[in-house]
């Protein structure tokens, strides 16, 4: 089921939109401000955001770009109450997947949302490989390719554990969620199990293609330390 951000600080606005969403069967949390927003992307994922312009706490645009800059992958639909066409072209200039002007249907919400969701997963699934430094890393044969060609192993577990932090880009997984969509839920082993598997990953590709979050899990390392770990 997909889970969709609604970030909008107009609490009458943010019951619509959520009653919308869950009409439609979709998922949904809500963050009144772009603080609350990077807070709750930082901890969860998300399949889609709804982004307000106007915030109490920056620009919406703003927010928009930063998420390209960190290269936090998700598709943002923008809200405005503004009519104006530069609005709708700067927003689809900087990187929003659709604009939608207040006030809206719901109907016409939900069209759109499914419409951008459709969209980005067809992208999703024509591009399977991962770089990751040097490293060349192909999401459907579980294998990757180091700089010079040679192919690296993976056990299968080692595999879909860092699938998983590449499909999740900035969420930080706790072991008992690694061990449930790896091990499945039937697997009673100890949390020692994914710390294993995450060092044997590190042994392969590096020590910053996994980031440790003390106190909480891991998460999938900063691109930018592969390529300094490499140099």
């Amino acid at each position: 089921m997909d889970r969709i951000l609604i970030v909008e600080d107009e609490e009458d606005m943010a019951e619509i939109i959520a009653y919308a969403l869950k009409n439609g069967g979709f998922v949904y949390d809500v963050a009144p401000n772009i603080s609350t927003m990077w807070d709750k992307i930082a901890l969860s994922h998300f399949d889609l955001v709804l982004l307000d312009i106007g915030l109490p706490d920056g620009s919406g645009m703003d927010a928009l770009k930063t998420m390209k800059t960190k290269k936090i992958n998700v598709p943002v639909i923008m809200l405005t109450a503004r009519r104006a066409d530069i609005d709708k072209v700067l927003g689809l200039e900087i990187g929003a997947d659709d604009y939608i002007t207040k006030p809206f249907n719901q109907y016409e919400l939900l069209a759109r949302i499914k419409a951008v969701l459709r969209r980005t997963a067809s992208e999703k699934t024509s591009d399977r490989t991962f770089k990751y430094g040097k490293t060349v890393i192909d999401l459907d044969s579980y294998s990757a390719m180091d700089e010079n060609g040679e192919k690296i192993e993976f056990t299968n577990k080692e595999f879909e554990l860092l699938k998983l932090l590449i499909s999740y880009p900035t969420k930080v997984f706790k072991r008992e969620e690694i061990l449930d969509k790896v091990w499945g839920m039937d697997f009673f082993g100890e949390f020692r199990t994914v710390d294993v598997h995450v060092s044997k990953i590190r042994e392969k590709l590096g020590e910053s293609i996994i980031k440790t979050v003390r106190g909480v899990g891991y998460k999938l390392g900063d691109i930018s330390d592969a390529y300094d770990e490499n140099n």
